[in-house]
């Protein structure tokens, strides 16, 4: 009896899960046109700014996914008595449809995940490249500016003026 109302619990989890995989496959998909815009000479800031935005958007959409998922985990593993939310330990006390559904799906959003990391990491190191050279352009103009000024000669005024102050 307690096996079949946690499979049907574990159900329900594997279609939260399910409905997270679309928000999860666009943060792939703006993963993918970050690399793009930074893979440029010349990087659109404006672009890159909203891209961000709109994975920042679906972080907050998925993290109320969550939020639901996260008390009914913590029942579950009260319920079956291990310490970790993870299928190695649900397996060990627990088999039927609805654990594997959960393992089925688990398993593709981990590897939605993967490349989003893996994307991100790249993303990062070109975006920490992008910025060493934006520096090193910064300092180059503001070094020709010193010079530049180094040798114009001084304004100076031809002719003086007095001021009477005391009208």
């Amino acid at each position: 009896m307690k096996g079949n109302i946690l499979n049907l619990v574990f159900k329900r989890m594997a279609e939260g899960y399910e409905a997270q995989v679309p928000y999860y496959e666009k943060m792939l998909q703006l993963a993918k046109q970050q690399k793009d815009v930074l893979e440029k000479e010349e990087v659109e800031v404006q672009l890159l700014l909203n891209l961000i935005e709109q994975r920042q958007e679906l972080i907050a959409v998925l993290g109320k996914m969550n939020e639901g998922l996260v008390s009914l985990k913590k029942e579950i593993k009260e319920a079956l008595g291990i310490n970790e939310f993870n299928m190695t330990s649900i397996k060990k006390e627990l088999s039927g449809p609805g654990v594997e559904a959960l393992a089925v799906i688990l398993d593709r959003l981990g590897v939605i995940l993967g490349k989003i990391k893996e994307l991100d990491l790249v993303n990062e190191k070109s975006l920490r490249q992008t910025m060493q050279k934006t520096q090193e352009q910064l300092k180059s103009i503001q070094e020709q500016k010193k010079a530049d000024k180094a040798y114009q000669p001084g304004s100076f005024a031809d002719e003086g003026i007095f001021i009477d102050y005391s009208k």
